[in-house]
């Protein structure tokens, strides 16, 4: 960021630029004039930046929800650690940079939790306390990564003077793009700089997990809190496939979790009785094969049978 060379004309007691032709010269601009221009045109570009990513994010969206999986948005503070920690899930490249604003573009990438199941995982920018309404205007093609999740990970940087104002200035901002009903996994990273901190917050928000993503301290344990969170929210379906199927019972594999495999008595043949974890989108896309559901969270995991 620049404005900090708006302080510097003062030092510099505004000195002017003149210009002109010959002997004819104007008065020139201040140096707080030629940094006005060059932050606007800086504006300016992001905001162009934003406006050409709009289509790529479009794109993108309908990928995901073609493809059926449960999207998972990382959100938090700028400089929180979300990108580091999507590298360590992934191994994504993603630019780590300690500069306000410094992921424009959500990334999205593929995450197998521990029990098998697949997610969608999304980086997003920066939060930050009192965001101008104009910038949540121009960011909201951004952030609606979060408002169209199934779940957040809201990063918290424990080494932080004040991580609940943090906190507070993230569930602020996702309320005003009607993001404050997706469920939250309240993550505190760097906890292996201040380990202390780090258990006083935990303690405080129960249910919520330490880390470091740096390291990889406590992703394990991440990782399976956020699978069970998702298989709560889950719906099992029973999907009867025929033996000769071997296509749909792939696509069940591919898009969801499955509970359990056994023999079921087709209306013409014999199938497969599949109780697979999925979402409403790949459970349109096998209505014809589906014969019930019931709610995630009355059903255990239990090992496919073979």
């Amino acid at each position: 960021m620049r404005h900090w060379r708006l302080r510097r004309g003062l030092s510099d007691k505004q000195a002017q630029q003149r210009g002109g032709v010959g002997g004819r010269f104007g008065s020139g601009e201040t140096k707080t004039e030629v940094e006005r221009r060059r932050i606007k045109r800086r504006i300016t570009k992001i905001e162009k930046d934003l406006d050409g990513l709009a289509e790529t994010r479009l794109l993108q969206r309908k990928g995901r929800n073609k493809s059926g999986l449960a999207n998972v948005a990382i959100v938090g503070y700028t400089n929180a650690g979300k990108s580091t920690l999507l590298n360590q899930l992934t191994d994504s490249g993603v630019l780590v940079e300690d500069r306000l604003f410094a992921t424009l573009d959500p990334t999205t990438r593929r995450l197998a939790l521990p029990g098998g199941e697949p997610v969608l995982l999304s980086d997003t920018v920066g939060f930050i306390s009192r965001l101008p309404h104009g910038l949540i205007e121009s960011f909201k093609g951004t952030l609606e990564v979060a408002a169209m999740a199934d779940y957040l990970v809201h990063v918290v940087d424990v080494t932080s003077p004040d991580p609940q104002g943090q906190i507070d200035a993230v569930r602020q901002v996702l309320g005003d793009i009607d993001a404050a009903e997706v469920p939250e996994l309240l993550v505190f990273n760097k906890a292996d700089a201040q380990p202390e901190i780090a258990k006083e917050l935990t303690d405080r928000h129960p249910g919520s997990v330490a880390i470091s993503a740096a390291t990889g301290d406590g992703v394990e344990i991440f990782l399976r809190t956020l699978t069970d969170r998702l298989r709560v929210l889950a719906v099992v379906y029973e999907v009867l496939v025929p033996y000769e199927r071997g296509d749909v019972l792939a696509a069940v594999h591919r898009e969801g979790e499955v509970v359990s495999i056994g023999d079921g008595a087709g209306p013409t043949e014999e199938a497969w009785l599949i109780r697979a974890r999925l979402s409403d989108a790949s459970a349109g896309r096998l209505s014809e094969f589906v014969i019930g559901k019931s709610n995630g969270s009355d059903s255990a995991p239990t090992e496919p049978e073979v």
